[in-house]
C-alpha cells in the first residue's frame, strides 16, 4: 500500500510517500510549500492508496498560525477527496498513540527514535548513507512527522481489514 503522509503548516508542509509492503520511504520533503504539496498529492494520486493528514487541535485560544494551518488542512483534504483518494485525518495525540510514544521529553525526537526503531533499530541501518541508503533515507525535519502520519494511517487501515 502506498500512503501519502502530510504534516501541514501555515506555509510549508512535511510530505512523505511511504510503501507499507517494503516499509520504505519512496519520497520525502521537509519543507514543501503548500501549493507544491497539493501538486504532490496530484502527482501520486494514481499510485497512492491512502492520504494521511495530521490535523490541528487547539488547547485554548487559537492563534493565527493555528488557524492558517487548519485552512491548509482543509485544502489538502479537499484536494485528496477531489482525486477520490481515501483520506485519514489524525490528531497528533493519535499519531503518538499509534506509534506507542509515551513519556516525557521532546515528542518530535521520541517519534523519530520510534520510527528508526521500527525500521532497523539504529539510525545507521534505518537511514543509511548516500552509498547504501536505508528504508528511511532522506527523511529530515518535518518529513519525520509526515512519515509518522503515514505509518499510523497505514496501521489503522491494516487493523480495519478483515
Amino acid at each position: 500500500m502506498i500512503i501519502l503522509g502530510i504534516d501541514p503548516g501555515p506555509e510549508k508542509c512535511g510530505f512523505c510517500v511511504y510503501d507499507t509492503e517494503t516499509n520504505k520511504v519512496i519520497q520525502s520533503q521537509k519543507d514543501l510549500p503548500v501549493v507544491e504539496t497539493l501538486t504532490g498529492i496530484d502527482i501520486y494520486a494514481a499510485r497512492a492508496d491512502l492520504v494521511g493528514i495530521e490535523r490541528v487541535q487547539s488547547y485554548g485560544i487559537p492563534g493565527s498560525t493555528l488557524l492558517r494551518t487548519s485552512e491548509v488542512v482543509g485544502r489538502l483534504w479537499q484536494c485528496s477527496e477531489a482525486l477520490r483518494l481515501p483520506t485519514v485525518l489524525l490528531y497528533r495525540r493519535e499519531v503518538l498513540r499509534g506509534l506507542d510514544v509515551t513519556g516525557k521529553g521532546n515528542r518530535d525526537s521520541l517519534v523519530r527514535e520510534r520510527l528508526i526503531e521500527m525500521h532497523g533499530g539504529t539510525r545507521k541501518i534505518a537511514q543509511g548513507t548516500k552509498k547504501e541508503p536505508g528504508p528511511l533515507y532522506g527523511v529530515a525535519s518535518h518529513a519525520w512527522s509526515a512519515l509518522a502520519v503515514a505509518v499510523v494511517a497505514g496501521l489503522g487501515v491494516d487493523d480495519a481489514s478483515p
